[in-house]
C-alpha cells in the first residue's frame, strides 16, 4: 500500500485519516486496492477552468468503490466554505450552478452522475465518503468547486490571502478471481460461497445472446433436506458486478432442482463482460450454456454511395436511385423489385422482411462503423462513411429496414470537447406528393433495443425526427461526451393523409455530420460573442470550456439572465479609460515647473492606462497591440511614476538625476517581469526610492547643523494623505464587482496626489534665478539652507 503525500499543511491529517479509512476496508473478506491520494487548490466557480478535477482508473470486477474527500483553508481565520463534489463515470462530470440554461439541443449527461457536500475547515476532523456499488470499470472523474463570492482583488503579499485545498483517496473492494463462462457448450457450475459470481465475454458484432441455467443440484444430502429451492437468486448485469440487496430488489429467485431460467439480451454491451451472479445458501451445481447471436460490421459498398457522396442540397439525385443500389445493404434477405411498388402494401414488406413471424428482435440489421478522421487539432476529428477507396458521410434508407451506425469516442482525447451530431435528409418536397419521415435515435454504449420491429429511443433528448414537408436539418450536441462506442440508428417511412404507406422511391439520402470540436459553437467564436473559449491542461488531462462575461452565463455563455447592460458596460469603459485623463493636471503642472523627464513619465502612464484598460474590458474592447504588452506598460510606468516623483522631492543636484532616474528604470522593468502582480516589484521600488528625500533632507540637516523645517509641509503632507487614501482603495476596498468604480476613483486620486508632491521649480532654475551660486553649466552649489521639499 502506498499513498502519496502532497506537503501541505494539512497533508499530515489527511494521510491519518487515509490509513484508518482504508484499514476499515481491508478487513473485509474482498480484496481491498487503494489508489494513490489526490489533492487539488479548490477555487470559487466563476468557468469551469476553476473546477477542481481528479481522474482515477477504476479496475474490473469491484463491489464496491469509495471515494473519500476533505476540505481545507490554510488559515484559522478563513471562513468556512461549502464544497461541491461531483462523479462521474467516462467523461468530465457536466456542471451549471445557479440554474444557468444550456444552449440549444444540448444534451446533459446525467448518467453514472454522484454528488456530495463537504466544508472546509483548518483542521478538518470530518470526512466526505461517497460510495459506489457495482461501478463500471474505466475512467472515473471528480469535479469540485466552491461557490462564487465577491472576491477582494488583493496585491500578492499584502496580508493573508485564504487558500483553500481538497484532498481524495478512493478505495476498490474487488471480487476474488471470476470463472469465465465459454460460449457455445454446456458447462457445470459449481458455488463454493453463499454469493457465487461468473462472467461471460461478450465479443464486438454480437447483435443478442441467451443464457441458460438448468439442472440445480446439491451437491450433499444433508443440504437437499434443509433447504427449499437450490438457487435463491439470479442476477446478469453487463459491465459490472451485480451487488445484493444494495440495487433494486432482484425478482429472479427460488428455483427449484426442476426448473430452468434463461437471459435474453437483444441490444448487449459489446467487447465487454457480463456478469452473473447465483446466490445460494448451500453448495450447489449447475448446467449453464451461452449462445451468441453475431451481427458483422460491414463497410459501406461502393456501389450504393459512391455516385451519390457529393450530391448537393436538394438535389434531383434522391429521387432517381436505383432499387439495384439498395440490394448491397440488405446482407439478411432478398429484395424483390416489387416489394416498391404500390402493389405492395406497407404491412405486407414488413411482413416479408421479418420473415412471416419469426421473432423481429432477433433479425440481424445493417451494422456500418464510421472511420475516425483526426485533424491537427485537438478535438477536431469527424466521422465518416469508409468503402475500399473513398469517405462519405451520405448513407442511404429505404423504408424496408433500419440501418445502424456505430463510432467510438476514445478516452481522454475526445471526451473533453464537444460531440457534434447533425443530420440532413436530401429531399425535395416538390418531388413527391409523399410524406418522407427519417426517425433518428442516438445510444451511447448499446445497440438500438427493438420492439414490434422498430427501434425505441432510449432517451427522448437523444431523439432526430426529419420530414420532408418541414424539417430538412437538426443537430445534437453532447458536451464531454463519455468514452463509449455511441450507435445511431436512422429509420425511414412514407406516409400518405396520415398513414402509413410503401415509399414510391427506392432510397432515401441522408448525410451524417458527426464531429468532435472546442467548446460548443463551429466557427471561431465556438463560445458565442459573450464568451471565449479556453483550453485547459491539467497535467494529462485536457478540456475545453467557455469562459463567459459581461455578466452572461451557461455552459456556452447564452442565458442571459444576469447579464450587465449595455448602459453598465460601457460606463465601465469608459470610467476605467478617461479617469486616466486627471493626469493632464500634473502633465500641465510639470511643463510649467520644468520637470519634463517627470512630464514625460506621467503622460506614459496616462497612455499606458488607458489603453490597456481599454483593451482588458470585454465590451467596445480595442487592441492597439497585444495585451500582454499593455498589461506589462501600464504595471511599469505607474511604478516608475512614483519613482520619478519621489526623486524630484529630493532636490538632488542634477549630476545624480539622471543616476536615480536610470536605477529606478532597471530595477522596475525587472521586477514587474519577474512578478508583475506580486507586492515586491511595487513596495521594494516604492521603499528604496523613499529614501532617497528622506537621507538627502537628513544630509542637509547635518550639513546646516541645525532641524531645517521643510517648506510646503501641508501642501505635501495633503499629497501624502490622498495617496494614502489612493493605496487604501486599492489594497482593501475593490473587489471584482465594485472593480469599474473603485479603480476609476484611485486613478483621479493618485493623479491628483502628484500635484500636491511635485516641487515647484526645479533645483538649478530656481537657484540660478534668484542669484545663487551656480557652477559653469548651470549646476545648483549645494548650500546648506536648501530645503529638501520645495
Amino acid at each position: 500500500m502506498f499513498l502519496r503525500c502532497i506537503p501541505l499543511t494539512w497533508c499530515n491529517t489527511f494521510f491519518r485519516i487515509s490509513i484508518y479509512f482504508i484499514i476499515i476496508f481491508l478487513s473485509g473478506k474482498e480484496c481491498s486496492i487503494p489508489e494513490a491520494s489526490q489533492e487539488g487548490a479548490l477555487r470559487p466557480f466563476k468557468s469551469y477552468s476553476d473546477v477542481t478535477i481528479f481522474h482515477y482508473t477504476v479496475p474490473q470486477e469491484v463491489l464496491r468503490a469509495t471515494w473519500q474527500f476533505a476540505a481545507f483553508v490554510d488559515g484559522k481565520d478563513c471562513p468556512e466554505r461549502e464544497v461541491h463534489i461531483y462523479l462521474q463515470w467516462g467523461s468530465y462530470p457536466i456542471i451549471s450552478i445557479d440554474n444557468a440554461t444550456f444552449p440549444k439541443n444540448m444534451y446533459v449527461q446525467n448518467q453514472h452522475m454522484y454528488k456530495i457536500s463537504a466544508i472546509t475547515s483548518f483542521e478538518s476532523k470530518i470526512t466526505a465518503l461517497l460510495p459506489v456499488y457495482g461501478p463500471q470499470s474505466g475512467d472515473w472523474f471528480v469535479g469540485a468547486y466552491m461557490t462564487y463570492w465577491d472576491e477582494k482583488v488583493q496585491q500578492q503579499g499584502l496580508g493573508h490571502k485564504c487558500h483553500y485545498s481538497i484532498g481524495s483517496v478512493a478505495v476498490w473492494n474487488q471480487a476474488n478471481s471470476i470463472q469465465n463462462i465459454f460460449s457455445g457448450s454446456k458447462q457445470i457450475l459449481k458455488t463454493k460461497e453463499t454469493i457465487s459470481f461468473y462472467k461471460v465475454y461478450i465479443p464486438s458484432g454480437t447483435w443478442s445472446f441467451k443464457i441458460q441455467i438448468w439442472g440445480c443440484n446439491f451437491t450433499t444430502s444433508l443440504s437437499h433436506k434443509n433447504q427449499n429451492f437450490c438457487i435463491k437468486s439470479l442476477a446478469l448485469k453487463g459491465r459490472s458486478l451485480p451487488v445484493y440487496n444494495h440495487t433494486q430488489p432482484i425478482k429472479i429467485g427460488n428455483i427449484t432442482t426442476r426448473d430452468s431460467y434463461t437471459f435474453k439480451e437483444y441490444s448487449p454491451f459489446e467487447d465487454s463482460y457480463y456478469y452473473l451472479m447465483v446466490i445460494s445458501e448451500s453448495i450447489i451445481e449447475f448446467n449453464v450454456q451461452v449462445t451468441l447471436s453475431d451481427c458483422p460490421i460491414r463497410i459501406t459498398p461502393k456501389p450504393t454511395l459512391n455516385k451519390y457522396q457529393n450530391a448537393p442540397t436538394f438535389s434531383t439525385n434522391s429521387s432517381r436511385l436505383n432499387v439495384d443500389d439498395s440490394k448491397h445493404l440488405l446482407p439478411f434477405a432478398k429484395i424483390n423489385s416489387s416489394l416498391a411498388k404500390n402493389s405492395v402494401t406497407y404491412n405486407s414488406a414488413k411482413s416479408y422482411l421479418t420473415g412471416n413471424g419469426s421473432n423481429i428482435e432477433d433479425i440481424c440489421l445493417p451494422r456500418f462503423k464510421l472511420t475516425r478522421v483526426k485533424h491537427s487539432q485537438s478535438f477536431s476529428s469527424i466521422y465518416l462513411f469508409q468503402g475500399r477507396d473513398w469517405l462519405t458521410p451520405w448513407i442511404l434508407l429505404t423504408d424496408s429496414y433500419p440501418i445502424i451506425t456505430q463510432f467510438n469516442i476514445l478516452s481522454l482525447l475526445d471526451t473533453g470537447g464537444t460531440l457534434n451530431i447533425g443530420v440532413h435528409l436530401e429531399m425535395d418536397k416538390t418531388l413527391s406528393k409523399q410524406l418522407v419521415i427519417v426517425n433518428i435515435c442516438i445510444y451511447p454504449g448499446q445497440i438500438p433495443k427493438r420492439t414490434e420491429g422498430k427501434n425505441m429511443c432510449n432517451d427522448d433528448n437523444l431523439s432526430i425526427k426529419l420530414s420532408s414537408f418541414h424539417k430538412h436539418d437538426e443537430f445534437i450536441l453532447i458536451p464531454y461526451p463519455q468514452t463509449d462506442t455511441w450507435y445511431i440508428s436512422l429509420e425511414a417511412s412514407c406516409h400518405m393523409n396520415g398513414h402509413p404507406i410503401v415509399c414510391e422511391m427506392d432510397g432515401i439520402l441522408v448525410s451524417l455530420d458527426i464531429q468532435t470540436r472546442k467548446c460548443v459553437f463551429p466557427g471561431n467564436h465556438s463560445c458565442g460573442s459573450h464568451g471565449a473559449c479556453l483550453e485547459v491542461h491539467k497535467g494529462f488531462l485536457y478540456y475545453t470550456t467557455c469562459n463567459c462575461y459581461e455578466g452572461y452565463k451557461g455552459w456556452g455563455c447564452t442565458d442571459a439572465s444576469s447579464a450587465n447592460s449595455e448602459t453598465f458596460l460601457v460606463m465601465s469603459t469608459v470610467m476605467l479609460t478617461l479617469s486616466n485623463a486627471f493626469f493632464i493636471l500634473s502633465i500641465i503642472m510639470t511643463i510649467n515647473r520644468g520637470l519634463f523627464a517627470e512630464g514625460l513619465v506621467y503622460t506614459s502612464t496616462m497612455l499606458s492606462s488607458s489603453f490597456y484598460h481599454a483593451c482588458d474590458q470585454r465590451a467596445l474592447n480595442y487592441c492597439i497591440v497585444k495585451y500582454e504588452v499593455l498589461q506589462y506598460s501600464d504595471f511599469f510606468s505607474s511604478i516608475l511614476a512614483f519613482w520619478v516623483t519621489l526623486v524630484a522631492m529630493a532636490n538632488l543636484p542634477s549630476r545624480f538625476v539622471p543616476l536615480c532616474h536610470m536605477t529606478g528604470v532597471l530595477m522596475i522593468a525587472f521586477g514587474v517581469e519577474w512578478d508583475r502582480k506580486g507586492l515586491p516589484s511595487v513596495l521594494v521600488p516604492l521603499a528604496i526610492g523613499s529614501m532617497i528625500p528622506v537621507g538627502m533632507y537628513i544630509y542637509n540637516c547635518i550639513s546646516a547643523k541645525n532641524v531645517i523645517r521643510p517648506k510646503n509641509l501641508t501642501k505635501s503632507s495633503m499629497g501624502f494623505l490622498l495617496a494614502g487614501i489612493g493605496l487604501i482603495l486599492y489594497c482593501f476596498i475593490e473587489t471584482e464587482s465594485n472593480y469599474p468604480y473603485v479603480h476609476s476613483v484611485w486613478h483621479g486620486i493618485m493623479a491628483i496626489s502628484l500635484i500636491f508632491l511635485l516641487p515647484h521649480k526645479t533645483p538649478s532654475q530656481k537657484s540660478c534665478l534668484n542669484g545663487s551660486s551656480c557652477s559653469d553649466n548651470g549646476e545648483l552649489l549645494n548650500t546648506p539652507g536648501s530645503p529638501v521639499f520645495l
